[in-house]
């Protein structure tokens, strides 16, 4: 919905997990296999949620089998993952355990191009889950989670990330309808990058985010047509901003130690939802955030009226361990109803504000892109976001298939972008190189989906701006002279197709189309010289774009016996990833040598991807 990244917050068991994803989308971080259900929250945000503008994804983990232990898993020349479960006290408490790993190197050897056959990828992951029935009335959940992902693409960069999680939550039932839930929980992203591309510019690079929460939340139901929830939560932030290191002895970088940044966000909300009748639910909630950036820490005061340059240091101010260095604060509202046309349609309106105090700075025009988390901070504001949305819903053909069409508005003041000509590697003063502004964005989704039969799936087509505008009372704070550009996130046009045709109860084929606008890029377009000075000069923000994506994915199921009890259920897959074999660009980027311009596009997996799987689960479908 015309945001980027860090306006979107993923909860695994209400851990933050601040990388989703393995192999730059190739894999999701989330294995299915322990998955449960899951919330999709854009419209309208819960009030118990903060910190994110755009939406919420709230995916709860399996909980393990209580009567008998079981296994499932499977196996392919790509990946292989297992998951088991089992009871600890017989009805009282259970485990869960699930691992996957990749060993794809090989794969990669395979391809006819040298750039893949010097590259590398592989990703594990880790998921464990405890549950506990203590008495009639009490709950104990205990959860852990663990990602890595190691990268090499051609011998000239390097890419490392790491998620780290673990919650424990506490609830207790009270007459069977109302309930309280208090959780304490920590997380933590890390990553390092190495650009090798050029020895005498090789770098290291680090940093990395803690999340450290607790909060408390009570549901309410004083009738059936009623709930109200209400809580309370606080964050502290740790930022590693890591450093930056010469590669090696070659390299002509000198070392630096970026610091760290630490920061403190509460907040306290209520919310209720009422139905009046069977036709119109309401609801509605308020959340005030309080937010503090915290010492230690050096900050620049600059001259007042002038940009923030070093040249314009005036003095610089020393805050000691937690001393408060900046406070923000503000009142988030939701709204939102329904309305019932008939038995088959309907009506939804919302209306949110949120705050968000953490966001990423993103550079996007590197080899391996890399985005770092910065905390709102002395010189940096919180961005605040109001998103309005309308839609229409319909069941059709005798409610076989699903229809629905739901437009969106939403704008962004503060949003944080860098300045034109700004140090994307080194920002020992982040404040010097970026400047904040306004976002616009809307849209409309239209979706059509046919959930049940033997061919079904859902086909989705959305149209959607993200314009920003940077306009600020002197020239050095304005970006692309003060006019609008498109958010380097903005795709116009967006297509997903997916179906699943079952041809008998052992035989299925599924598959996938994907399409979308090729995000926006700044290209180099003219080289000169001034005093013997070679320059380069660049177009507009935002104005050209890198080709657009799209593929094809297919695979073919074959299930194996469906007696209902026996020992080991097994069944095989055939897949083919990126069938068309497109090359879609992961990034753009350009070099010069010798007066010359040179621009290069890295592609992820540009060839099909074929691969055999089987999978397996010990035990009786039933179980």
């Amino acid at each position: 919905r015309g945001s980027p990244a860090d306006q979107n917050l993923f909860y695994l068991n209400k851990v933050p997990v601040y990388n989703t994803s393995h192999v730059f989308g190739f894999f999701s971080a989330f294995n299915s296999d322990a998955i449960s259900d899951f919330a999709l929250s854009k419209s309208n945000i819960p009030a118990k949620y903060g910190g994110r503008l755009a939406s919420i994804f709230d995916v709860t983990a399996k909980q393990g089998n209580q009567r008998r232990y079981t296994a499932s898993g499977g196996i392919s020349p790509i990946t292989g993952r297992l998951l088991v479960e089992g009871p600890i006290q017989r009805e009282k408490s259970s485990f869960l355990v699930g691992v996957r790993s990749t060993y794809s190197d090989w794969l990669l050897q395979q391809v006819p191009n040298p750039d893949y056959q010097n590259s590398s990828a592989r990703f594990a992951d880790g998921i464990a889950n405890l549950s506990f029935e203590i008495g009639a009335n009490n709950r104990l959940n205990v959860f852990a989670y663990y990602s890595y992902d190691r990268f090499s693409f051609a011998g000239t960069a390097d890419y490392a990330y790491e998620n780290t999680g673990a919650s424990a939550t506490w609830t207790r039932f009270f007459r069977q309808k109302h309930s309280l839930d208090f959780s304490l929980i920590y997380s933590r992203y890390a990553q390092e990058v190495a650009n090798r591309e050029t020895a005498l510019e090789a770098y290291l690079q680090n940093n990395a985010i803690s999340h450290k929460e607790s909060r408390l939340d009570f549901s309410l139901r004083p009738g059936n047509r009623h709930e109200i929830t209400l809580g309370a939560n606080a964050i502290l932030y740790q930022v590693d901003r890591g450093s930056f290191l010469p590669f090696d002895a070659v390299s002509q970088w000198n070392a630096l130690d970026l610091g760290s940044e630490k920061g403190f966000e509460s907040g306290i909300y209520l919310s209720e939802q009422w139905e009046p009748n069977d036709r119109i639910s309401i609801s509605g909630g308020l959340r005030y955030n309080y937010y503090r950036f915290l010492g230690p820490q050096s900050v620049y005061e600059y001259l007042p009226g002038g940009p923030r340059t070093e040249q314009n240091i005036l003095d610089t101010l020393s805050f000691a361990g937690n001393a408060n260095i900046r406070s923000y604060d503000g009142l988030d509202y939701r709204i939102a109803a329904r309305y019932l046309i008939g038995p088959r349609f309907s009506v939804k309106a919302s209306a949110n504000r949120l705050h968000q105090y953490a966001f990423l700075l993103s550079n996007t025009i590197a080899l391996a892109p890399s985005d770092k988390w910065k905390l709102s901070d002395y010189h940096i504001g919180p961005m605040v976001g109001n998103q309005y949305s309308l839609g229409f819903y319909a069941q059709l053909n005798r409610n076989t298939l699903e229809l629905s069409v739901e437009g969106y508005y939403k704008d962004v003041s503060n949003l944080v972008e860098y300045k034109d000509g700004a140090d994307l590697l080194i920002n020992e003063a982040p404040e010097q190189d970026v400047l904040q502004g306004d976002l616009e964005a809307y849209g409309i989704e239209l979706m059509l989906k046919k959930p049940f039969g033997r061919l079904n799936g859902w086909v989705n087509y959305t149209y959607s701006r993200a314009l920003v505008t940077v306009d600020g009372e002197l020239p050095e704070e304005r970006i692309n002279f003060g006019e609008r550009y498109p958010a380097s996130y903005d795709k116009p046009h967006a297509f997903n197709l997916v179906s699943n045709l079952k041809f008998s109860r052992r035989i299925s084929l599924s598959g996938n189309v994907v399409y979308s606008t090729g995000r926006p890029i700044t290209y180099p377009t003219t080289v000169y010289y001034q005093n013997g000075i070679q320059l380069i000069n660049y177009s507009a923000r935002n104005e050209y774009r890198i080709p657009d994506y799209f593929r094809v994915d297919l695979s073919l199921k074959l299930e194996g016996n469906l007696r209902a009890e026996k020992l080991l259920h097994g069944s095989w897959v055939l897949s083919v990833y990126n069938l068309t074999g497109r090359d879609n660009a992961y990034s753009v980027y350009f070099t010069s040598q010798s007066s010359t311009i040179t621009g290069y596009q890295v592609s992820i997996f540009g060839s099909p991807i074929f691969s055999l799987a089987y999978d397996f689960k010990l035990g009786n479908y039933a179980n």
